[in-house]
């Protein structure tokens, strides 16, 4: 993560084989919180995505608004939310699917994603294959990604 430009990296363990964990996470959170937050991008959801919004509503002071975007479910965990962790800040829930902004603001931020991509000169090495080769090139090994054409 730091090669790719983190500032802050806070490795985590919520295994139930490490009971400590969440504890662990949570102060590191609040230690970080304490210089700021403004927005936390979600992928797993799960027992990290309860520990961070507990956190928030523990660290971040004069409902300084914090918005929680919830972008996946990697970790396939429920989430039961504590009342308190909500009622004693001013995080916002949001997601980010389908329906979450209109769907003429969805395809501008598309295009303007692709736009800047394309300015930037972001490459992403991929490697097209016919789609009749599927069987013999899905878990194919390494990189570049592949792309499948349709013949």
């Amino acid at each position: 993560m730091r090669r790719l430009g983190a500032d802050v990296v806070i490795p985590f363990d919520l295994c139930p084989d490490h009971p400590e964990g969440v504890g662990e996470f949570e102060r590191a959170l609040m230690d970080e919180f304490a210089h700021g937050l403004d927005v936390v991008l979600d992928y797993l959801w799960g027992t990290s995505a309860r520990t961070i919004i507990v956190a928030v509503g523990k660290a971040i002071e004069d409902a300084h608004a914090v918005r929680f975007v919830q972008v996946g479910e990697a970790s396939r965990e429920l989430v039961e939310l504590p009342g308190a962790a909500l009622r004693s800040s001013a995080i916002q829930l949001m997601g980010s699917g389908l329906k979450s902004v209109s769907f003429p603001k969805l395809l501008e931020a598309i295009r303007e994603t692709f736009a800047l991509a394309a300015q930037s000169g972001l490459y992403l090495p991929t490697k097209a294959v016919s789609l009749s080769t599927v069987a013999d090139t899905w878990n194919a090994p390494g990189k570049p990604r592949l792309v499948y054409t349709l013949p």
